[in-house]
């Protein structure tokens, strides 16, 4: 396995002591390992609670959300939800970088009320942009986010789950993600020594960037990676994104879209295989202006073919730009027939 030797950088920035070597981008062993074993790592069924927590301060994206939720999402049939947090943007000045308490107790509530309906929860770092544009200047920030959170929870049970860092991208690759993600884990390690950590590869973490994650540190390690391929099918009338991408309406169900999810099955088990842990689809989703027909028949061969695969799926998301569940008209049943899942007595 190809290792690294240990930055200088860190023992003075961040205040970690990192392994004289550190892993990097895992090679494709030359025989099978051992199937998935990560303790206490069932997810099957997940819904993302998306566009509340990891939106900026003060800012507003559009998403709903109430803690009597938790109890819809369950009755649906869903085992897990991922609860994505921008934590960044409520953090006091350095050296503490003390995370707001009121915003902290916000998240908390959430995490409470998931598990007190038997959900398994992700909870992870979402849209740090610093780090990804300056990761060096970032290290100390993100480690100090981390220390809280692991701190804060290690007597949480063992179906709360850490997810260290949400679509790694930009000038956050390489090296620099490697020790990022080792960082966090180390700082994680320290007061839960058996937690399920989770960790997603370079480049937005497409299917193709598994192989950029750091090697496991124990058997407690999960891998994600996000799935919204052909992107100019999944994000059409998308007005965030480069309109170049999705100037073209298209719909979803060619050979060549199929075979393009078949590869997508094929490189996660392949992956899954290779390092004997679990991989998790932590996002995949159309949006909603998409017609309703191709939406539904993309969501339920992505679910499918990943299910066949015994890789767990997360849905973006519950109720927003993608959305599962509307206020006024309830469950998108089409959607949750296509998911395998129930519509709920609300």
């Amino acid at each position: 396995m190809a290792h690294l030797t240990k930055p200088a950088l860190w023992g003075a920035v961040a205040g970690i002591a990192l392994p004289v070597a550190l892993p990097i981008a895992l090679p494709a062993p030359a025989h099978a390992q051992t199937l998935p074993t990560a303790a206490a790592y069932d997810a099957q069924k997940c819904v993302n609670i998306g566009n509340y927590f990891e939106t900026p301060a003060d800012n507003n994206w559009g998403g709903s959300f109430a803690l009597d939720d938790f109890n819809l999402i369950k009755a649906a049939g869903f085992d897990t939800i991922r609860l994505p947090v921008r934590w960044s943007d409520y953090t006091g000045p350095a050296p503490d970088f003390a995370i707001d308490p009121a915003f902290f107790a916000e998240v908390e509530a959430a995490v409470d009320a998931a598990l007190a309906q038997g959900l398994n929860v992700v909870l992870n770092v979402h849209h740090f942009d610093a780090l990804m544009e300056n990761p060096a200047a970032e290290y100390k920030h993100f480690a100090a986010i981390w220390r809280q959170l692991a701190t804060h929870y290690a007597d949480y049970p063992d179906d709360l789950w850490f997810e260290v860092l949400n679509e790694p991208t930009k000038k956050l690759r390489g090296e620099k993600l490697i020790n990022a993600q080792t960082a966090a884990s180390l700082v994680i390690r320290e007061t839960n020594p058996d937690r399920i950590i989770i960790l997603m590869g370079e480049n937005w973490s497409g299917i193709n960037s598994l192989y950029t994650n750091m090697a496991p540190l124990d058997d407690n390690f999960v891998y994600s990676f996000h799935y919204y391929d052909p992107f100019n099918f999944t994000h059409q009338y998308a007005s965030w994104v480069d309109q170049n991408l999705i100037k073209e309406k298209r719909g979803w169900g060619s050979r060549a879209d199929r075979d393009e999810l078949t590869r997508a099955v094929a490189t996660a088990t392949e992956f899954q295989t290779n390092i004997g842990h679990p991989v998790f689809l932590g996002e995949f989703g159309v949006n909603a202006p998409v017609k309703q027909a191709d939406r539904v028949k993309w969501v339920g061969a992505v679910a499918t073919a990943m299910e066949a695969a015994d890789v767990g799926w997360c849905l973006w998301a519950f109720s927003n730009t993608f959305a599962l569940y509307d206020r006024d008209t309830g469950f998108d049943t089409d959607m949750l027939d296509a998911l395998g899942l129930k519509t709920p007595d609300e």
